[in-house]
């Protein structure tokens, strides 16, 4: 495989579609060793086991920085303020990121998520000093995750080499519409009394068997997204709370409308506004839907017994979304992928038990 990548000194995004191991290695063994020879410090997140299968064929260097995947991307809204505090960390100097953002077994959700990552990236770092690939095993993925690499890479290197890619969508986030809560889900209203939403969230997930560590992070997460409402809107707003095997969904609705496509995607400089930050960092994964029609945000929680270490709780803030307010044309999948996004949700459900 062409092993050959971007070399100028401003953000570049490739994808990295493979097939063999060797085409990997070469690619990603390339990309962190230039960056090094460069004296561009390199933050590699990969899954922990194709992390380690580099590992040793790279040496300790102090500009090489290894980082979890699995807990770093569990939630995708996590990783581009990670490569911002990477890059904040280096202030004056070019760096890189290597990540393998969807593995075999994350959830129709976490993909949708991670589809919309990878457009923002290209966003985010728009005219900044930062190389990202990203690497993606199209041997063991649907092929809908290559198709939608394609279209948020400019660049992708393949068995065929390194080309520009002619699928690549440019200023475009791709929007997937919210399935709608399930009947039996728990719904009440708020216009002001936030202490009995946040009360009721936590007896409710309590009783799902969110674990003891966790709970707060949820109250927490769901606070401030009821107290944004009250903050940024005239009228309340509704929440919706329901369980699966796997974990606990929180909905928050309003009708505000956020504007800023980035917001939560760095950490805010002050003691105030930290919002959507936190919520990100808090929620094992974070799903945004916003429109003139209003704001929706739907807040995941394992229900796994021995949760991971989680990034320390801060606090935030936000707003909601009707999945009504997405039409057909925002959309990277189409209806047809939504029906075997059911079927991958229901699966990865089954693999968590």
């Amino acid at each position: 495989m062409d092993t050959e990548f971007a070399t100028g000194g401003g953000f570049s995004h490739e994808a990295v579609l493979y097939r063999q191991p060797a085409q990997y290695r070469s690619a990603v063994l390339g990309f962190v060793r230039d960056g090094l020879a460069r004296s561009e410090p390199v933050l590699v997140a990969l899954p922990a086991a194709t992390a380690e299968a580099i590992r040793g064929d790279l040496d300790e260097h102090p500009d090489l920085v290894f980082a979890d995947m699995g807990e770093l991307g569990r939630n995708p809204g996590r990783i581009i303020p990670a490569v911002w505090d990477f890059a904040d960390r280096h202030d004056g100097r070019r760096v890189r990121f290597l990540s393998e953002p969807v593995w075999p077994g994350r959830s129709a959700a976490e993909i949708r998520a991670t589809v919309a990552h990878e457009a923002m990236v290209n966003l985010a770092f728009a005219g900044v000093p930062v190389a990202v690939m990203c690497s993606y095993d199209v041997s063991r993925l649907a092929p809908k995750v290559a198709a939608n690499a394609a279209r948020t890479h400019p660049v992708l290197h393949t068995t065929d080499g390194t080309q520009d890619s002619p699928d690549y969508a440019a200023g475009r986030i791709p929007r997937f519409p919210l399935s709608r809560p399930p009947a039996w889900a728990q719904r009440f209203d708020y216009t002001s009394d936030l202490r009995s939403v946040r009360a009721s969230v936590s007896r409710y997930a309590q009783d799902a068997g969110l674990t003891a560590d966790r709970l707060p992070d949820l109250v927490i997460a769901v606070g401030e997204v009821i107290a944004n409402t009250l903050r940024h809107t005239s009228g309340g707003g509704t929440v919706c709370i329901w369980h699966t095997r796997s974990e606990v969904i929180c909905q928050v609705s309003d009708t505000g409308h956020i504007t800023d496509p980035l917001v939560g995607l760095r950490r805010p400089l002050g003691p105030g506004g930290l919002g959507l930050w936190v919520v990100n960092q808090v929620c094992d994964l974070v799903e945004l839907r916003t429109g003139q029609r209003g704001t929706t945000i739907r807040m995941h929680m394992s229900l796994a017994a021995a949760s991971a270490a989680r990034p320390a709780a801060r606090r935030p803030q936000v707003r909601a979304e009707d999945p009504a307010e997405v039409t057909a044309e925002d959309l990277v999948v189409t209806a047809e992928d939504l029906a075997e996004d059911r079927s991958a949700d229901s699966a990865a459900d089954s693999r968590r038990r």
